[in-house]
């Protein structure tokens, strides 16, 4: 692993990483977690506040404080391409970290992230109407925000906690959205609400075996993806209902990892972990219920789904020393094997004293992911005060599917007699690479000016600072 000194740099940095992981890791900012290219290729920089955000505070001893600036021009709406270029969708946001050393080796750090991106567009006619047709966004909540608080007991114990928040991916544009529609003439006033975020909890506990290291995250996962009605529709009509989508439904994970120091030539060990999710869900449909004219109508849907997403993997580090320490060379060869499996049952609506069972059968999706990765980072520092970084890293995955559906009869039993089962492969390859420098020009105070391109097209740059001051 490249050692990026502890002193004032300047850096420029630009990067792309490739990522078929199954899990939101690595290369995902928010996570404020360390991966095998990053590590490899120095695009994680070895700094007191990404020890503190990677969960590795052992080593540890001086208090600091950091603070920074984190910019983004998207020129589309999704983060890439070509299309609706314009400046409104510019994201900014901020972050910092601090650490402070107490007595008996114990040492307190906190490291957080927030993105800015909310909104609000609403129009009213001069008697206060509010109409669908025109904005009538009251509020929406689009930021990302993440945080690590990390305490070490000892020299061989440390705790972890870990929260964030960001869109649930494919279920829609925002975590949060309110409209509004009022209507004075029909006396309808109702309001439509839109959950779709992701809120993250996770506790973690390192232990320290001389200079192997094991840590144990335990997290659950509130994924939301629903609308919610509620208000007067008219004259004596009324509405309180929810409409859930597929991926309403809560998760635990478990994602334990060792790192076995072995200095064998180059190698200086080998880390392994898994990362095992469980997810269920029983919400489906239209839930709640409607009152017109003084007649209630309600609404029960349900439907089970349970998922399984894992995998394993094992990483060797390896380094290099040349030219009387001028140039470095790391790599992190991983080998990662995935499993993914989701089961959908049959559905169940009910609509007042109606009923519709059996729309959508069985279905078992079952997926097995191998994925090998090769990050190579180098660094070349000719003189104290300048410093030049490149890297590259090549990805491969096969994804082998096995999708087996039972449709359903008019009463709603399973037809075993229409069964199928389709079975795919697909394979694809990938290559990303970053480069960067930096200026040293003390020992205290860090200095860092980034820019990075997060996809291989520089329609999508993210760009920042951050100063960090260490003392006593």
């Amino acid at each position: 692993m490249l050692k990026v000194f502890n002193k004032i740099k300047f850096v420029l940095l630009g990067y792309a990483l490739i990522s078929a992981c199954l899990f939101a890791q690595g290369t995902d900012t928010w996570t404020l977690d360390n991966s095998a290219v990053k590590r490899a290729t120095a695009g994680q920089f070895s700094t007191d506040s990404d020890k503190v955000k990677s969960k590795d505070i052992f080593d540890l001893q001086r208090a600091f404080f950091s603070a920074g600036y984190l910019g983004g021009g998207s020129f589309s709406q999704n983060g890439g391409g070509t299309a609706d270029i314009t400046p409104t969708t510019f994201n900014s946001g901020v972050q910092g970290a601090f650490g402070i050393p107490f007595a008996n080796g114990m040492y307190l750090g906190f490291a957080a992230r927030y993105q800015f991106n909310d909104s609000a567009d609403i129009t009213k006619d001069k008697n206060g109407n509010v109409s669908d047709l025109t904005p009538n966004n009251l509020w929406t909540i689009n930021s990302k925000v993440a945080l690590r608080a990390a305490l070490r007991i000892s020299e061989t114990i440390a705790v972890h906690y870990y929260f964030g928040l960001q869109p649930n991916t494919g279920t829609g544009p925002s975590i949060y959205s309110l409209d509004k529609v009022i209507d004075k003439n029909t006396k309808a006033d109702y309001s439509m609400i839109a959950n779709n975020g992701v809120w993250t909890h996770e506790i973690a506990a390192s232990i320290k075996f001389g200079e192997h290291k094991l840590t144990i995250p335990v997290g659950i996962v509130f994924h939301a993806d629903n609308q919610k009605q509620k208000g007067t529709y008219g004259d004596n009509i009324e509405g309180n209902a929810v409409s859930y989508g597929n991926n309403d439904y809560i998760s635990l994970y478990l994602n334990p990892e060792f790192n076995l120091a072995l200095a064998a030539g180059p190698m200086t060990g080998i880390t392994v972990g898994a990362n095992l999710e469980f997810g269920v869900n029983n919400n489906f449909g239209q839930n709640g219920s409607y009152t017109a004219n003084s007649t209630e109508t309600k609404y029960e849907g349900k439907q089970g789904k349970d998922r399984f997403d894992g995998d394993i993997y094992a990483s060797f580090p390896l380094s290099w020393s040349l030219a009387n320490d001028q140039v470095k060379l790391a790599m992190e060869p991983k080998l990662s094997l995935g499993l993914v499996v989701t089961n959908t049952g049959n559905d169940y609506q009910k609509i007042g004293n109606g009923q519709t069972t059996g729309r959508a059968g069985y279905r078992s999706d079952v997926r097995f992911v191998p994925y090998a990765e090769l990050p190579i980072g180098t660094t070349w520092q000719p003189v104290e005060w300048w410093q030049l970084r490149a890297g590259t890293a090549l990805m491969i995955q096969a994804e082998a599917a096995w999708i087996t559906q039972v449709p359903a009869k008019a009463d709603g039993s399973l037809d075993e007699s229409l069964k199928t089962v389709n079975t795919s492969l697909t394979t694809k390859a990938g290559i990303a690479g970053f480069f960067g420098m930096g200026f040293i020009v003390g020992e205290d105070f860090n200095i860092d000016l980034f820019a990075e391109v997060s996809t291989l097209s520089v329609n999508n740059l993210n760009f920042g600072g951050q100063l960090t001051y260490r003392f006593n």
